[in-house]
């Protein structure tokens, strides 16, 4: 406790020094907390994106990554974390956050999206709604990432709802966990960080997540079946605290948000090949990859997904019309 206490005073003055930089100087030095590896989606991402500043800015903005989760916050405090200014910016995995606003959670809906093109809409959608979100967590959005569609990673293969029912398997978010509990699973929401204990002390047997964040952190060495669901395709934000934010000359600023923009278009861009990269390197691994789900497997779980969407409709409120707006513009 008090190792974690002089590692967030030194955080909170890193951030206040950060903020009484004089203007002159256009010096600045950040630390970015990723709940993921450097490897996945995200942290692929995330070096791009600080890589993208350093160069824009011609060296005044540095960014430091800390993947894994190395700072000792859990993907769920990045954004009390950024908002208090403890870190200047973070990756926010926002399908943990449906706590603070189901607008957070609107992209790992069931089934929502079924194609490269869905993602692109699904951003173009929700990003007013999340900009807004993040607002009023002092916090500007200046980038989006992804995840590749979550799939189901098993000890055994899943090849009948049998299979399915009884099955304890890590659920990532509200969505996941009632609509895998509903279909019979024994289901528990699990930030990733603990993960990996779990599957070595048999806490659990399965992980919901997707094929790119399976394969790069290892758990297909506990783990050697993966089902493709194409259950959703979780996005993600940089986003940094607005008091930094606003310390920073206009033109700066310019460059990060060109930055961001960058960044976001390549990994969406990725998307294209990266689910058949990460199945060649998987099935290379040993990995078997089952690209056709049993159709009972899905037949649950579309009947367990419909009052999971009810149910998000009730708690988002006014902002339920985004989803609306989304469904519209797929055609469905």
């Amino acid at each position: 406790m008090a190792t974690r206490f002089l590692k967030t005073a030194a955080l909170v003055g890193l951030a206040v020094a950060t903020l009484a930089a004089p203007a002159s100087a256009q010096e600045y030095s950040w630390d970015m907390p990723n709940t993921f590896g450097r490897n996945s989606s995200d942290g692929v991402a995330d070096v791009v994106f600080g890589e993208l500043v350093t160069e824009k800015t011609d060296g005044a903005v540095k960014i430091t990554h800390h993947f894994d989760g190395s700072l000792g916050y859990r993907g769920v405090d990045h954004l009390t974390a950024v908002q208090d200014g403890a870190v200047q910016l973070a990756r926010h995995p926002m399908s943990y956050y449906g706590g603070y606003d189901p607008i957070f959670l609107l992209s790992t809906l069931p089934f929502l999206i079924q194609a490269d093109s869905d993602v692109t809409t699904m951003h173009e959608i929700i990003a007013p709604y999340v900009d807004k979100a993040f607002e009023d967590y002092n916090q500007v959005v200046v980038s989006y990432g992804l995840f590749p569609p979550s799939g189901i990673w098993s000890k055994k293969p899943i090849n009948s709802l049998d299979d399915l029912k009884g099955l304890k398997i890590r659920a990532f978010d509200l969505n996941s966990l009632q609509t895998f509990t509903g279909a019979g699973a024994a289901a528990v929401n699990m930030n990733w960080g603990d993960v990996l204990p779990a599957l070595s002390t048999g806490a659990i047997d399965a992980v919901v997540t997707s094929a790119d964040l399976g394969f790069a952190s290892g758990i297909y060495e506990y783990l050697p079946n993966f089902t493709e669901i194409n259950w959703a395709v979780p996005l993600s934000t940089i986003a940094i605290n607005k008091d930094v934010w606003d310390s920073l000359p206009e033109e700066i600023q310019a460059e990060v948000m060109d930055a961001g923009a960058e960044t976001t278009k390549r990994t969406f861009d990725r998307l294209t090949t990266q689910v058949a990269d990460n199945y060649a390197g998987m099935r290379e691994a040993g990995v078997t990859v089952a690209e056709d789900a049993p159709e009972d497997v899905m037949a649950a779980l579309r009947e367990a997904a419909q009052p999971v969407l009810d149910d998000w409709r009730t708690r988002a409120g006014d902002n339920a019309k985004a989803l609306d707006e989304y469904l519209a513009a797929v055609g469905r």
